[in-house]
């Protein structure tokens, strides 16, 4: 049983996408496939992750609802498997026989977030783990010493999803077809840690060129400063399905993460669906990308990401062919084999 992430009340105020969730909460736990179900959690308060008692609320409140559906579909000691330092207010509230910790961000730096708080929950939460997975070597090395059981495990790609950004059969998404070549693309949450200033010198250094932003843009985003700028697009939220018919629209996929402490310790999900794509990658440099040098055009502040650009639209056959090669090693089904391999053998240990 899979529980989405919850939403507070506040949540379709900062963003209209996640509106229609209130409504789904009121659902139950509904089945997906003969093995999938799907909890969509109540209403939460907001500010969990600024006020301590607000957090202890929200966790009571979840527990209640994913016990019902426990209930209901018959799960008792399940393993709980969590990607929320919020989470440290769950545990023993599911009489869970195991937990795993999925720790994909540094959730401290956040912006709005209350970081001394944050890093409390988490460190609870680690100690109490019975395993922790990392998707940065940052991460794997903060996290390490509260730890009983800790792996990296990087982001990856559904690689045959998209694989279908360099078929003959896939059609270019029809914002991007007739758009000025060569195209600078962006897809993925248009939030805090992205570099407008940088997309926007690229715009300036590459007048004839069209530069498309795909995803969502947050709440506290402001893109005002781009209705003057008539080469760059914005286009919003595009369904995963058809993100490999833009992406082939792309004459090279951007990467432009500003560089501070939250990014230090991100593993780019987006960046592994590009090396699937096969198409050229313009990436700021960043930790957990860096074995990819050689396959991929590095570049720091303005001058070096526009540089980085160039590079990448003088791309070849050879480096596309190479590009694909490497995201066939970084696919999800590799990554959850060795994840659940991990599980297995110790949760054998544990109930032997």
């Amino acid at each position: 049983m899979y529980v989405e992430p919850p939403i507070s009340f506040l949540s379709p105020f900062k963003d209209p996408d996640v509106g229609f969730k209130k409504d789904m909460a009121k659902e139950g736990v509904r089945q997906l496939s003969s093995n999938i179900w799907l909890l969509s959690p109540p209403v939460t308060l907001p500010f969990g992750s600024r006020f301590p008692g607000f957090n202890s609320i929200n966790q009571n409140k979840i527990a209640k609802s994913i016990r019902g559906a426990m209930n209901e579909l018959g799960f008792n000691k399940p393993v709980l498997w969590t990607y929320l330092h919020t989470s440290a207010d769950l545990l023993g509230k599911l009489d869970e026989s195991f937990v795993v910790y999925d720790c994909v961000d540094e959730h401290s730096a956040y912006d709005g977030f209350n970081a001394k708080l944050v890093k409390a929950m988490e460190k609870r939460l680690l100690k109490e783990s019975d395993m922790v997975f990392c998707t940065a070597r940052g991460l794997y090395e903060d996290k390490k010493p509260y730890c009983r059981e800790i792996y990296l495990s990087p982001n990856a790609a559904d690689i045959r999803h998209f694989n279908k950004a360099f078929s003959a059969d896939t059609p270019v998404g029809k914002e991007v077809l007739d758009l000025p070549n060569p195209v600078l693309g962006f897809v993925g949450a248009i939030k805090e840690w992205i570099d407008l200033e940088l997309i926007k010198e690229v715009a300036f250094r590459f007048p004839n060129a069209s530069v498309v932003m795909i995803g969502p843009v947050g709440a506290n985003v402001d893109i005002s400063d781009f209705d003057d700028i008539n080469n760059v697009y914005f286009l919003g939220h595009r369904n995963r399905e058809v993100l490999p018919q833009y992406i082939k629209g792309f004459d090279v996929c951007l990467n432009p993460f500003k560089e501070n402490e939250l990014t230090a310790t991100v593993s780019p999900l987006k960046f592994y669906e590009y090396l699937a794509s096969g198409k050229p990658i313009a990436s700021v440099p960043m930790p957990e990308i860096m074995e990819f040098e050689g396959l991929v055009e590095f570049g720091r502040g303005k001058e070096g990401f526009v540089d980085a650009i160039r590079r990448a639209l003088e791309d070849s056959e050879e480096k596309r062919e190479a590009r694909l090669k490497k995201a066939e090693e970084n696919s999800w089904e590799s990554r959850a084999e060795f994840m659940i391999s991990r599980i297995e053998a110790r949760y054998r240990e544990r109930v032997e």
